[in-house]
């Protein structure tokens, strides 16, 4: 296989000291890479264990070891077993001969690429995800306290991030003479990226965050990306990540069950569509507009009648994915017979189709996410302005049963001569249609910033989910600051679903009492407690300073900081030490009777 990758590790903007230990082998050029594989370690010592630095280096160190002796083409559960063993030898064999100096034990992650498939074995929560097509699944369960009841949907992972029992582990590396391990095979595809990250990163950047910039950027500038991004929000954890690309997949043969490498031609790829190209005849693709996850958006002109417009379409490597695809028609057959002055219109191809593509009206403006980076906050009555022209939309959406679910600034046009269109509806929920189902690959259902209390639980929603996001929006635009923000986007969900915002006169105090009663009426957790109707929020929107005030301001319940949720570590301790003594008494109770 051909493959780019890039990796990096460090003690973090707090520690001094270093913990996580990574290494890839063979060197470049080695014929290893095809008869033993091309592999990936990373090992997060446990700090709890005092010589957390040691073990970490000392489980790569014998994991390395173990592949230079490897026989060529020796089977992957043998290899697996292997590294493990050495690996798990070599840390607790040396903590029992320095016990003076203290215990010690790693997790260790390693992804092995053999054969067009990836190999991955786990010890601990150093996590391992696949991208493909934009979308991101997790390959590895983290073995820790609160993994089961995030398993069994007992409890969410944006509220397992933040819990006490997410650190304390139940498998690591050199903790006994023994240790189990999980082992997993994924079959590959061209384009599929993998990333590799221990728990100091992945606790301070989520895995749609990882997603999209690994989509976006090539290893090394996404490495560099992540990294930055992480540093910028954690506080005293190290962070090590590694991304590893499939370029090219091996033209593979099997004689006698040995693998035979040969050369193949490539079958010819549809690319992205490029500037002067002509789409079907028809559309003449003038430039690029905007690239996301999933979809370029370029302007191009209708050669038949001149007219200006918008193509969106998926990128290449998405383009031929089933459940892209689906995704892409779905929102397409939501988008198109709907006819509103404040919706983005998409428009009939008007000819047959070589490849999947939306064409949609051309628009001059900025995306009010652009509007806001320039100039925050905007004046209260532009705001209210804007909200309302919204809340038109919204109540035409939802009357003909369509519930957007991802309403953001990102995805509010502001044209040039005032008005506004909603755009993206590519999680939206329709009533005439099916429900979206996700296998495997789940994108967010929301974005942190603005998703409601409900979609931050799990539930699907409905019209006041984007009341409530307009309500967040609002807030912003109003004050300049978001309703929630924490040091990761975990937090700032949880926060939203335990406590409310400040009053938004206590951030901007020009803003009249009027409309903080707009908007804390709009960001109710209780979705019954907000506007019944878009139509209802325009009202007062539209008529804001004659709006009754309740009391709302006075009303606000604060969110606890998540940091005082460690109180509850000695709780954690007294449940681990309750369950050891039940294990021991069931296993006194059973031994007995069956010599008896």
């Amino acid at each position: 296989m051909l493959l780019t990758q890039a990796q990096s590790t460090s003690a973090g903007p707090v520690r001094e000291n270093n913990e996580d230990f990574i290494a890839r082998w063979p060197p470049d050029g080695d014929r290893r890479t095809q008869t033993v594989g091309q592999v990936w370690i990373m090992a997060d010592g446990v700090g709890g264990e005092s010589r957390g630095e040691v073990a970490s280096e000392l489980a790569v160190a014998a994991v390395l070891e173990t592949l230079e002796n490897a026989p060529a083409y020796a089977p992957i559960p043998d290899l697996q077993k292997d590294v493990v063993e050495n690996a798990n030898r070599a840390v607790h064999d040396t903590a029992q001969s320095t016990r003076d100096k203290g215990r010690m034990a790693t997790t260790l992650a390693i992804s092995i690429f053999r054969e067009n498939s990836l190999h991955v074995t786990h010890v601990g929560d150093t996590r391992v995800y696949l991208v493909r097509q934009g979308m991101i699944r997790q390959l590895t369960t983290d073995h820790c306290y609160i993994a089961p009841s995030v398993k069994l949907r007992l409890t969410h992972e944006h509220r397992a991030m933040i819990d006490p029992r997410r650190s304390v582990l139940t498998r690591s590396v050199g903790h006994q003479p023994t240790v189990k391990f999980d082992a997993s095979r994924v079959a590959l595809a061209r384009g599929d990226i993998v990333v590799q990250c221990t728990d100091g990163l992945y606790a301070f950047v989520t895995a749609d965050e990882l997603a999209n910039i690994v989509s976006h950027l090539e290893p090394e500038a996404a490495c560099q990306q992540i990294m930055a991004a992480a540093e910028k929000r954690q506080l005293d954890d190290n962070l090590s990540v590694q991304i590893i690309k499939v370029v090219e997949l091996d033209p593979i043969a099997y004689r006698q069950g040995v693998p035979v490498y040969r050369r193949e031609d490539k079958e010819p790829v549809a690319g992205e569509l490029e500037a002067g190209q002509l789409l079907d005849g028809q559309y003449e693709v003038i430039e690029l507009i905007h690239r996301s996850a999933m979809a370029s958006v370029f302007k191009a002109r209708d050669v038949h009648d001149g007219r200006i417009v918008a193509i969106k379409a998926p990128l290449p490597n998405s383009a031929t994915d089933e459940n892209v695809a689906s995704r892409f028609q779905r929102e397409e057959e939501i988008s198109r017979p709907l006819d509103h002055p404040f919706v983005l219109k998409v428009l009939p191809a008007g000819v047959r189709k070589s490849r999947p593509y939306m064409v949609m009206e051309f628009l001059e403006g900025r995306t009010l996410d652009a509007v806001l980076a320039a100039n925050r906050p905007l004046p209260e009555a532009q705001a209210a302005r804007i909200a309302a022209q919204v809340c038109d939309a919204l109540e035409y959406l939802h009357q003909h049963g369509i519930i957007h679910r991802d309403l953001k600034p990102q995805n509010i046009m502001i044209c040039d001569d005032g008005s506004i269109r909603i755009l993206d509806f590519g999680i939206a929920r329709s009533s005439r249609m099916r429900r979206l189902t996700f296998v495997g690959f789940t994108p967010a259902m929301g974005t942190p910033d603005y998703m409601s209390p409900e979609q931050v639980n799990g539930r699907r929603g409905d019209l006041r989910t984007d009341i409530y996001s307009l309500g967040a929006i609002l807030y912003e635009m109003t004050t300049g600051k978001l309703p929630f923000e924490g040091e990761s986007p975990y937090v700032t969900m949880n926060l939203r679903a335990t406590g409310d915002p400040a009053a938004p006169r206590v951030v901007n105090p020009d803003l009249t009492p009027q409309i903080e009663e707009i908007i804390l009426h709009a960001l109710a957790r209780q979705p019954l407690q907000r506007y019944a109707s878009a139509a209802q929020m325009k009202e007062h929107l539209e008529n804001y300073s004659k709006v009754e005030l309740t009391g709302r301001n006075e009303r606000l319940e604060p969110v606890a900081s998540w940091r005082r949720r460690s109180r509850l570590v000695p709780m954690i301790i007294a449940f681990v030490l309750i369950q050891a003594a039940i294990i021991a008494a069931l296993y006194w109770y059973f031994s007995r009777h069956a010599h008896g």
